[in-house]
């Protein structure tokens, strides 16, 4: 049953027929139905919608609906670990930084929500360098300077930086 229509994107109560949002602008196929949060023609209208407007936020709020949307998030940031993680990773681990990627993309997979697979598996992405360094001095007995964390560090508050601020949206 549709109640209590809402812009998908600012949640403001909305006409059932609106095409637009008068309190945020947002252009839409249909409102949410407020009793189960879905749009009144679907899902994939709504993604579409989103996709087609930019809008990122709209796009996390409709993938959120998907059981396939944190597999994509886990896969997403599994690449991302491949590439960039062999910046910040310290010589001589390659087995273990290939296991984090798919560790990385698997954690990010099974979590119940887009937001918290970016969340979670963005936080993952950031503390596996220092686990890197850690396994590395630890294995091979290649103790971390300051100046090799260095790297880590700001790769850390730039992975968390932006995994919050793309999970917040």
């Amino acid at each position: 049953m549709v109640s209590d229509p809402r812009c998908p994107h600012c949640s403001e109560k909305v006409s059932a027929t609106a095409t637009w949002c008068m309190h945020c602008g947002a252009d839409f196929e249909a409102p949410v139905d407020a009793d189960g949060g879905y749009l009144a023609s679907g899902e994939g209208a709504r993604l579409q919608s989103a996709l087609e407007s930019g809008d990122f936020d709209g796009v996390l709020v409709a993938t959120d609906r998907f059981d396939g949307g944190p597999t994509a998030v886990g896969v997403v940031l599994g690449f991302a670990a491949l590439v960039t993680l062999p910046i910040v990773s310290p010589p001589g681990v390659t087995l273990l930084y290939l296991a984090a990627c798919v560790g990385i993309g698997v954690f990010a997979a099974n979590q119940p929500t887009v937001r918290e697979a970016i969340r979670d598996g963005g936080t993952a992405l950031a503390v596996v360098p220092f686990v890197l360094w850690l396994l590395a001095a630890l294995l091979f007995g290649r103790p971390a300077s300051v100046w090799n964390l260095a790297g880590p560090i700001v790769y850390a508050g730039v992975v968390l930086f932006v995994t919050r601020k793309v999970a917040a949206e």
